[in-house]
């Protein structure tokens, strides 16, 4: 009995730094549950950076926006956000417009879901490996929601994506990574 307790004390005292990752199904394995959009993407279980299956969306011609996305209500006492996705990329075309790309994008949103403003995580174009993309953003006044877009932004080509993580940050976690990325 003394020995239960003594461990039931030990996991108290250990710190955790366990951060839940705000994205549902963000590696795709329960395929797009979770995610809207899913008419414009596939799911690949030969295409992953890991688990069974990855994401990806393709298109032929260059007029369309098509994009997987997510909706997460910000949690109290939330200063930052940490985002991060691996992405790939196979013959997405240039285009003159930059933006025009596989992209991530953040959307700050208010309560109503009106945009408040936007973050670009990363983008991508030509053929890429898988990259590591992450980025530490603040959380806009008056921003109730985040919503996460997944997007190949009016090219052509193939964007491929898997383990996307949203994790909230308080302003003293945000702090410590700010100082020990100095």
């Amino acid at each position: 009995m003394k020995q239960l307790f003594f461990l039931g004390l030990l996991l108290l005292i250990i710190p955790t730094n366990a951060q839940t990752n705000l994205i549902k199904n963000g590696g795709f394995e329960n395929e797009f549950i979770d995610w809207r959009g899913e008419e414009s993407a596939m799911i690949s279980p030969y295409e992953k950076k890991s688990g069974k299956n990855g994401a990806n969306i393709t298109q032929f011609v260059d007029a369309e926006w098509k994009a997987l996305d997510q909706i997460i209500s910000i949690p109290k006492n939330t200063f930052a956000v940490e985002c991060s996705v691996w992405m790939k990329t196979d013959e997405v075309k240039t285009q003159k417009e930059a933006y025009k790309a596989g992209v991530v994008i953040l959307e700050f949103t208010d309560a109503s879901e009106k945009q408040i403003s936007t973050e670009n995580v990363g983008q991508a174009t030509s053929s890429t490996d898988w990259t590591h993309y992450k980025k530490i953003i603040k959380i806009p006044a008056d921003a109730k929601k985040i919503r996460i877009m997944l997007a190949l932004a009016q090219t052509s080509g193939t964007v491929f994506f898997d383990d996307v993580k949203l994790v909230a940050l308080t302003e003293q976690e945000y702090s410590k990574l700010n100082l020990d990325s100095k």
